[in-house]
This record gives C-alpha cells, structure tokens and sequence, in this order.
C-alpha cells in the first residue's frame, strides 16, 4: 500500500513538472514598433498579429483597447506537445481556436469556451510605452 501511494505520488510529480514545461518558454524581450506597417492592425481595437519565433509555438498579439494589449501562447494547453496543437484567430475574428482538438479560446481572457481544452492559453506580460510594445516572457496568469 504504501509502495503504491509512494508511486503515485511520484507520477503526480512528474506529470506536475511535465506541464510545467510546456507552461514557461522563455524567449528574449520581443518589441513591436506600432508604426511599422506589418503592425498596422494593432491600432484598433480587436486588432491582432501573430508574433513568430517567441512563446513555444509563437504568440498572438491583440489589443483589447487603447492602452490594452494582450500577448497569448499559440501552443494549445489541451496538448501543447501535439505538431498540430496551435491556436489561431477564428475567421470571424470573435474567437480563438485550435483546429487540432476544437477547442476555442476568448480574447478576453483566453479562457477556454469550447472543446477539451480546461485551461486557459498563456498569457505573457505586455508594456505599452507610447507606440512601443514590448512581450516578455512572464507568464501572467
């Protein structure tokens, strides 16, 4: 019994740190000039860009309102290791979704609405100075 317990606890421990993996990527601080033309979609509101070579599978920039910005993870969090596992905007722009396991994700919050996903996506902290942004890779939920 107690070789049991013991064994279970360690399980326990290692799918805890398995997902914490998945949880942090660190990436060096990545700035957005709002000026450039590539970024010209983040001047509205609802505006996004995807943000390559930062987060595991890339980041998905949206501005929520003037000041406000939020930086998602595209790895999806139902199975973040999965090659097919990355979310993107819905066609409809209301929503996330990861065409992988369905599952779809909102913008306020990235919370899951939809799908077997039961966590949020990561969100990484995002500074506005004037018409600079800049992610970093603290996750903020």
């Amino acid at each position: 019994m107690k070789k049991n317990k013991f064994l279970l606890m360690v399980a326990t421990a290692l799918a805890a740190a398995s997902m914490q993996a998945h949880a942090q990527a660190a990436f060096p601080e990545v700035t957005i000039n709002l000026n450039y033309p590539q970024y010209q979609r983040l001047k509205l509101d609802e505006g996004f860009v995807y943000v390559e070579g930062a987060g595991l599978r890339g980041i998905i920039l949206y501005r929520a309102g003037e000041n406000s910005f939020y930086a998602y993870e595209r790895a999806c969090p139902h199975h973040p290791e999965a090659s097919c596992a990355v979310v993107q905007v819905d066609g409809s722009t209301l929503f996330m979704i990861d065409h992988c396991c369905n599952s779809t994700f909102s913008f306020s919050d990235g919370s899951p609405t939809k799908g077997p996903a039961q966590r949020p996506l990561i969100r990484y902290r995002v500074e506005v100075a004037g018409t600079t942004l800049k992610i970093l890779d603290e996750i903020m939920n």
